[in-house]
């Protein structure tokens, strides 16, 4: 049971460890750099999606047969990898093959993470802390995420790629984290190759007929699919966007490590917040959140403009925390980790298809134009997204329990 307890502060170091973007606040300005236009980062990151969308599943999948933990730490060892890769490449097409080494990291690590946090609380009969950790360990990623942007501001002045090699540096100690970490619930090996992909086959069909039928889960996980796809669309416009409206290169790592603050911030009071709310509030609020900034940001540029991109910082430090939640209290426990991948993949496969279109709109209309398009994209999706949520019958809101 101690060895179980320490899942507990391993996942918290393990969370912010494997991430460490030192990278994030000046890699638009290194792709430009290296050949690259605005088109064609998008394009790039849409691959990027579609590779870890033909991924995800499977790799949830892995996660649940073959342990949560192997797949982290097999997901640390390729970023470490990927990162350094990276830093050496020039023109889109060795970014390509390196943003699919990432692909395959993300694709294991997705997931497996908060499924195995919810396994060790459920062992541990403190199944209602999972919010509570999962907003902790969302602070603790975004404050490392500030350290790590500062960092990569001040570098970039100096090599754009060193911050690339220096993001390696995170996931290499997170491959040794993982490997002190253990199964809440241990996988079950199948005895054949044949008996493995039946049972693939019946884990991720089983997976996918669970969230078609549980309407409650498949509305929170359209909700989380469209919020964090939406997200990646301004990440990749923030900083050309700074550029046009004159703010110096040496402050992008300021900039980006406020926006983890507050959205460390935010995670930390996600499960207050939502308490006190209720979810049909909290739903809400982080959808003017997420729409809001884009609006402002079009119809206000200026210098102090990024400034509204807080308040999509808040809804991404409270949203996933709290919806991850939503979405585990109403899945069975052998199919969390492929559900929560679906989740996932929605989320990548949201954004697969809606960056090209950001990234033409770019070149063809201006970066306002590019901001009012997602504005009207958002209202048009929580639009739907209302609608669904009336129609919700009350039967779906029951608590799965486990089943030992």
């Amino acid at each position: 049971m101690r060895r179980l307890e320490g899942n507990l502060s391993r996942y918290l170091l393990f969370g912010a460890t494997l991430h460490t973007p030192v990278f994030v606040p000046v890699v638009v300005l290194f792709w430009t750099e290296r050949g690259l236009d605005l088109s064609d980062v998008y394009l790039l990151q849409a691959v990027y999606a579609v590779a870890v969308v033909l991924l995800e599943v499977p790799t949830g999948m892995l996660a649940d047969r073959w342990g949560k933990r192997a797949s982290l730490l097999a997901a640390a060892a390729i970023y470490a990898i990927g990162f350094v890769v990276y830093g050496f490449g020039e023109g889109f097409w060795w970014f390509l093959g390196a943003e699919l080494v990432l692909g395959v990291a993300g694709a294991l690590f997705s997931g497996a993470d908060s499924a195995l946090l919810y396994d060790t609380l459920a062992a541990l009969d403190r199944r209602d802390e999972f919010a509570s950790w999962e907003g902790r360990s969302r602070a603790l990623q975004m404050v490392v995420f500030s350290v790590a942007n500062v960092v990569g501001g001040l570098v970039a002045t100096w090599s754009l790629p060193a911050t690339l090699w220096l993001s390696a540096v995170g996931p290499t100690v997170a491959v040794f984290v993982a490997a002190t970490m253990v199964e809440a619930r241990p996988p079950v090996a199948a005895a054949t190759w044949a008996e493995g992909w039946e049972r693939y086959r019946a884990l991720v069909s089983g997976a996918l007929r669970f969230v078609r039928k549980h309407r409650r889960v498949r509305f929170h996980l359209l909700a989380l699919a469209l919020l964090t796809g939406s997200s990646s669309w301004l990440l990749w416009m923030v900083q050309p966007y700074m550029t046009e409206n004159g703010v110096p290169l040496w402050s992008f790592g300021l900039v980006f490590g406020l926006y983890n603050l507050v959205a460390a911030l935010f995670s930390a009071l996600a499960h207050r917040l939502a308490s006190t709310l209720g979810d049909r509030a909290t739903l809400l609020l982080l959808w003017v959140l997420q729409a809001a900034p884009l609006l402002l940001m079009a119809l206000f540029p200026s210098p102090a403009a990024f400034l509204f991109v807080l308040g999509q910082q808040a809804a991404r430090g409270w949203g996933r925390p709290v919806i991850t939640g939503w979405v585990l209290q109403h899945t069975w426990e052998d199919k969390r980790s492929t559900v929560l991948s679906v989740g996932s993949l929605g989320g990548r496969l949201f954004f697969a298809t809606t960056a090209p279109v950001v990234g033409w709109a770019l070149d063809a209309w201006s970066l306002s134009g590019a901001l009012l398009l997602q504005v009207a994209a958002l209202i048009l999706a929580g639009g739907l997204l209302a609608i669904e949520s009336a129609r919700i019958p009350e039967k779906y809101l029951r608590v799965k329990p486990d089943r030992s």
